[in-house]
């Protein structure tokens, strides 16, 4: 296990263990993985994962996670998760996504394969200002309700992490 530890009091702290695999994208050797190397994954069978204060600092096999002294002078105070059986890996990161609309925009999809410009779909009542419009005339219930929906299908997917905006310039 790494020797990073959180130095103050007893900080919230999280183990997962006995993953059948860990897949990370941790380098064998010290660096960051560059280039063919980007495609290899390291697995680590029987593995731990430390989280303390929100961060993870070790990674490694159960059985070295459970000598470790820190983690044996603070046990009582670690959430332990059971992942037997459980593969436990990175999360996908959506770092450009707009949950914020009312209605999908299909039909600009389809007119756009089809050829159509941004300014002919435009003209024929779809594009940006119809998405504007329809998000700035929605109840603030029926946003909150789509955001949350994608959130949930996104995570359901195993995304963990998403950076979100209107794109419509809104307020709200």
């Amino acid at each position: 296990m790494g020797k990073d530890r959180a130095k103050t009091g007893s900080p919230q702290a999280v183990l997962l263990a006995n993953a059948s695999q860990i897949l990370t994208l941790c380098a064998p050797s010290p660096g960051p993985r560059r280039s063919s190397a980007l495609k290899e994954l390291t697995i680590i069978h029987a593995g731990a994962v430390l989280c303390v204060a929100g961060k993870i600092v070790s990674v490694g096999p159960t059985k070295d996670a459970l000598r470790d002294p820190w983690l044996k002078k603070n046990r009582k105070n670690v959430t332990e998760i059971d992942c037997a059986g459980k593969v436990v890996m990175p999360g996908f990161v959506d770092s450009h996504t707009h949950p914020v609309f009312v209605t999908p925009r299909l039909v600009d999809f389809e007119k756009r394969i089809e050829g159509a410009s941004y300014e002919q779909i435009a003209c024929a009542g779809g594009g940006i200002r119809s998405s504007l419009e329809a998000v700035r005339n929605a109840p603030k219930k029926e946003l909150v309700e789509k955001v949350l929906t994608a959130f949930r299908d996104m995570a359901a997917h195993g995304i963990t992490t998403v950076e979100a905006k209107s794109g419509y310039g809104l307020t709200l």
